[in-house]
Order: structure tokens, then sequence, then C-alpha cells
């Protein structure tokens, strides 16, 4: 199946909001524009051939030189078939050398039928302008619409003496502008659609952060452990932040929009963010974490969450389409025409540098990209930060939960009281991370109760183990390791 068919296809059945299907990329209509600019050219005599030939360098001993360059470049043959950049609205044009008296353009390669229609419309302009030189207009260019600017009316408004042998003194060669009016209908139709996937853009955006929020709330409010006096007015099981906690290690453990690692650091596509996610729904269904809820609300809440990544999902799909489909219509025109519309391109990703694709198989392209990124990380910020995971609370000496934590004041690392006394016990006197001599001058003015108090509160049955754990460790320090080990008991 044709692109164009299947991006219609996918258009009709995906089941994309209507406001969205309407902002998409006209694929089929700007198709037929390339053909009628295709037929425009043919009925000047411009085919692929001539225009590839136009855009080769100039001959150094049969064709007249300008006497200086054109934007710090060789001039291109006597024509330059290219699609330049002005200002206020985008004018398709070549640009022809020919001689300023006749008309007659100055490539002799070019066929008669060719040089006959060249002519025509050169010695059209030549006339027209005269006229309006005549009038005072000191800038005029037929066929054009809109405003030029002043470094376009000088380039195109130059003259340029030829030394000839075929062309008396008086004689000069100019550059004249052919306007493309089938090829500006095309670039018509593609800039509005642009400027709608923008908004489109920025505007789902903008909901789905408002849903995020949304939705840290309501995570919030089914994992935040209740204390004294508030069991009356939150049903909340302590359980359920467990499985919450555990929901969003296996979400981390592979995320489902975007890489950080080294080899494939990046916003994922559509197809492998789609396939990661049904992974981790088939996760969530084998272990069983969305059964184990205990209350309602933490159940809505689960399935809202889901429900915020497909939306992601679905936002990243429409957008990579039309980003393909940009490309590939941007292509087609190149090689359906042979016109060098790189210019075009370069203005294009400077105004929607977003937009395109980046030619990568494994990174997301063009506004999905930017989506991808950008609700990733308010994701990790509004919601996954809410419940507080236990590797960000391990000791870095045992590596296991910092209980009655300690911070040597030397850097930011917390460790166990038991793990300190053991350091102090062995005669270390330096931080293990930070290399300082902290360790010796440690006592109980360098407990942190702050974070004893949030590890008791969300961390309640791993600190319930390691009191355990640490009451054993300080029996067995007193009275030596016989003493704790266990044993037969006669009673």
């Amino acid at each position: 199946m044709k692109f164009g068919q299947e991006f219609a296809q996918a258009l009709a059945s995906e089941g994309f909001p209507q406001h969205w299907v309407d902002s998409a990329i006209g694929y089929k209509n700007l198709k037929k524009c390339i053909k009628k600019v295709q037929r425009e050219l043919s009925e000047i005599g411009l085919d692929a051939s001539t225009i590839q030939h136009l855009s080769g360098p100039i001959a150094a001993d049969d064709s007249p030189e300008p006497e200086k360059s054109f934007e710090n470049r060789h001039f291109v043959s006597t024509a330059e078939p290219g699609l330049g950049r002005i200002s206020e609205e985008f004018s398709p044009q070549m640009h022809l050398l020919v001689d300023s008296v006749t008309g007659e353009p100055l490539d002799a390669a070019l066929t008669p039928e060719t040089k006959k229609h060249l002519e025509k419309l050169a010695r059209h302009e030549m006339l027209i302008k005269g006229r309006h030189a005549e009038l005072g207009h000191a800038t005029h260019r037929v066929g054009s619409i809109g405003s030029i600017d002043s470094f376009d009316v000088d380039r195109r408004d130059s003259e340029y003496s030829i030394a000839s042998s075929k062309h008396d003194s008086q004689h000069t060669a100019k550059w004249i502008q052919v306007p493309l009016a089938s090829a500006k209908d095309f670039f018509d139709l593609l800039e509005p659609k642009l400027q709608e996937l923008e908004a489109l853009n920025t505007a789902e955006e903008a909901k789905l952060e408002g849903d995020i929020l949304d939705l840290g709330d309501m995570v919030e409010d089914v994992t935040e452990p209740v204390r004294e006096g508030f069991e009356a007015k939150r049903a909340v099981s302590y359980r359920d932040l467990y499985f919450w906690r555990e929901m969003f290690r296996l979400y981390m453990e592979k995320p489902i929009f975007y890489s950080s690692t080294e080899q494939n650091r990046g916003a994922l596509t559509f197809t492998e963010a789609k396939s990661r996610l049904q992974a981790y729904d088939a996760q969530l269904r084998d272990t069983g974490l969305l059964a184990k809820l205990k209350t309602p609300q933490a159940k809505l809440a689960a399935r809202r969450f889901l429900d915020v990544n497909l939306d992601i999902l679905k936002i990243m799909q429409f957008q990579e389409m039309n980003a393909r489909a940009m490309t590939k219509i941007l292509k087609k025109f190149d090689k359906r025409t042979h016109l060098d519309n790189q210019n075009y391109l370069l203005d294009l990703r400077k105004r929607h540098p977003t937009l395109l694709t980046n030619g990568s198989a494994k990174q997301a392209s063009g506004f999905a990209n930017s989506i991808a990124r950008d609700l990733s990380a308010e994701i990790s910020s509004k919601v996954l930060a809410i419940v507080p995971q236990l590797d960000d609370w391990t000791c870095p000496v045992c590596y296991a939960m910092a209980w009655r934590p300690v911070s040597l004041g030397c850097c930011k690392s917390v460790f166990c009281i038991r793990c300190i006394i053991k350091l102090q016990d062995e005669g270390m006197k330096r931080c293990p991370c930070c290399n300082k001599e902290t360790v010796m001058g440690a006592d109980g003015r360098n407990l942190h109760f702050e974070t004893m108090d949030f590890l008791e509160k969300y961390f309640p049955l791993e600190v319930k183990k390691r009191q355990k754990e640490n009451e054993k460790a300080a029996l067995a320090r007193e009275y030596g390791e016989e003493f704790v080990k266990p044993g037969c008991v006669i009673m």
C-alpha cells in the first residue's frame, strides 16, 4: 500500500478527534499540486534534464561570468532553479540570466523551444519594469506577491557587465525572475498546515500537563500515609502505598516515552513507546498489582495513570504521522520537479525546529519528540516523585535502608547509625563518600530527625525490619556473636 493511502486510512481509523484530522497534512492535495508544477515547467520547456543542466556550474570559457559573486558563491549556469525565501510571503521563482536588451537567455545549451518561452517571459518583465521605472517605482517584479526584503531587491535588480564576443559592448546581462504559480500553490497549502500542527501541539501539551497535575493530586491522596485523626476523613490502606511503589518502580525500570541510556538517549518512537506501554500493562496484570489495590480511589487513580499514558501515546502517533508525511511530500516535490528547495527547508527548520523527521529510526520525529520529552519529565516530577523509592534512601555502607539516619555534614550522604558506629570501632576516620575526616566526630547531634520521620512515614515495614536488625547488632556488639546465635532452648 502506498504511503498516501496508509496515511489517509490511519487518519480515518485510529480514532483521532475530528479537529486533529482537520489539521493534518493534506498529502493528497499536495501531490496534485506537484503534478501541476510538473506541467507548468513542461509548458515552458523545462523538463528534468534541462533543469539539471541549469543547476550545473558555468563553463569557464564559453559562458559569460558576472563581475562579482552571488551570495559569496559562483553563479549556477545561466539560470538558478531555486526556491528562495521572501520575508513576508514565500513566492517560488527561477532566476534567469538574460541579455538586458533582447531578453534572450544566455545559455547556448537550451533548446530553441525553451529559449523562446523564456525569452517571452523575460521581455514581458523588462517591458513592465521599464514602464514602472518611468513612473518612479524603484522596485517591481512581475508575478511577485508580497514585499521583497532589501537584500532580495539588491540581488535581483543588479546588472552585470559581460565581456563576450557574442555581444557588443553596449549589452549587459541581467538576472530576471520567472514566477512559478503552481509551486506557490503547493507551499500555500503546506504552510497553514504547519501552523495548525504547531498550535495543536501547544494546546494538547497544555491539556496533558493539566491532566498530569490532576493525576498527581489523585495519587497523593491515595498514597499519603494516614496519621492519627485522619482515618475518618480518608479511606487509605497503607498497603496501597507499597503497591503504588512497585507500579512506579516497574514504570521507571523501562521508561515508556523517553530513554536516558547512553546508547539510545532521547524520545522513543511511537512504535517503541506503544510496545513498552503494552509490556508494562502486561506486567501489572501478571503481578496482580491493580487487583491488589484496596480502595476504590486507588483503583481509579491507577486507571487514570494508564489513561494519561495512552493520551500521550495517541498525540505522539498523530504528530509522528504528520512529520513523516511532511518529509515524504517535500522529497517528492524535489524528486518530481528537480527544483532546489534547500533554502525553503532551512527556513522551515528555523520556524518549526521540531517538525521534520530527525532521520533516526529509534527516536521520535517532529512534534512527537517534544511531546515525549516534555510530558515524560512532567510525569516524573509531578507523579512518580510523589511515591518515594527505597533505593533513594539506602546507606552507602550496607546498601540497606538508612535506619536512624546520620548525616556527617561533609556531604549529602545519609548513613545508618549502626554503620557509623562500626566505622568508628574500626578506626576509620574518613567519610566513605567524600573522603573527609568526619567519621570520628559523629555523635547524637548528627542524627537527622526529619529524615527519620520521613522514613517511618513512607517505609513503615522496612523501618520495623531494620529496627530488629539494629537491636540484634547492638546485643552482638555488647555480649558477642554467640549471644545472638539461635539455638535450642530447654524450658
